[in-house]
């Protein structure tokens, strides 16, 4: 806690000191977060995502169902 206190004290008197020389304080674009790109990259991660749970889910039901034909011609149940 008295870390970020020391930290944010400072901060603001490096901005005091920076004004006061006159100097501007431009923000870089990279300095904040596009949150509307990082929602817009999530849901298309989440809906390839979900194509590839279809796909996984009907490999895995073809698997099972191969697995209990076999199991049942073994035991002699066909």
């Amino acid at each position: 806690m008295a870390t970020s206190y020391a930290d944010s004290a400072q901060a603001r008197e490096w901005d005091r000191r920076f004004d006061e020389w006159g100097r501007s304080k431009a923000s870089k674009v990279e300095d904040f977060h596009d949150y509307e790109a990082a929602a817009q990259e999530l849901t298309q991660r989440q809906a390839l995502m979900a194509a590839q749970e279809l796909v996984d889910r009907k490999a895995r039901a073809k698997r099972v169902a191969a697995a209990v034909v076999a199991y049942g011609e073994f035991w002699g149940l066909k």
